[in-house]
């Protein structure tokens, strides 16, 4: 693996990286369905798209398509991209966008790919470990809940005592999330009442 991706760095450190073409006119190309700057980065030899770029650190890994996806889009945050193609409806239309990785972030990946998989590894672990802290936390506070509080369900006004977990109003198509809106309609609230403040507040600290 090492040599295949010692290749990948060679081939990559000798292709002399091209200036960003942002700075090129927007506007559609001629011939396709895609952006000038996509046409210009799909025929630039110091770019490759990340499907490309997929494939070709797979084949050198031995990983899959998708666990080298996850090493790519780790190593480099803030990829590049060029409008191209058009999304479904279902995913809200408009134009797609290629993501590309430039001669120098293939390198940099090739040479401390290893490096990047550990990292990603740990970062993975590491919010597995948080997921299942904050499970245990929400399982403690749902039982304190059901100890020392009532559930209480869309009254238009607020109990005292109350820990708000919803706010809604009733509209012509049925209930709606009111927050953030500013409608000339009646808002009701949905939680906990608690038997006293001080039941309230050690909720709020676990």
């Amino acid at each position: 693996m090492k040599t295949k991706l010692k290749k990948i760095a060679d081939k990559f450190r000798k292709i002399d990286l091209s200036e960003s073409n942002y700075c090129m006119g927007g506007g559609l190309a001629r011939s396709s369905f895609a952006s000038i700057r996509h046409e210009n980065a799909m025929d630039d030899q110091s770019r490759l798209t990340l499907g490309k770029a997929n494939q070709m650190f797979a084949k050198a890994t031995g990983l899959k398509v998708f666990e080298v996806k996850e090493i790519l889009e780790y190593a480099v945050p803030n990829m590049e991209w060029h409008h191209a193609g058009k999304l479904p409806k279902a995913y809200g239309g408009g134009m797609k966008k290629t993501y590309f990785l430039n001669s120098a972030e293939i390198v940099k990946i090739a040479e401390n790919f290893e490096d990047y998989k550990k990292q990603l590894e740990l970062k993975k672990e590491a919010a597995r470990i948080e997921a299942e802290k904050e499970r245990k936390r929400q399982k403690v506070r749902l039982r304190y809940l059901k100890k020392m509080a009532t559930y209480i369900d869309r009254v238009p006004d607020i109990p005292k005592y109350f820990y708000e977990t919803d706010r809604e109003m009733n509209g012509k198509y049925g209930w709606f999330s009111s927050y953030g809106k500013s409608y000339n309609m009646t808002e009701y609230y949905s939680g906990w009442k608690f038997k006293s403040q001080k039941a309230l507040n050690h909720f709020r600290e676990l």
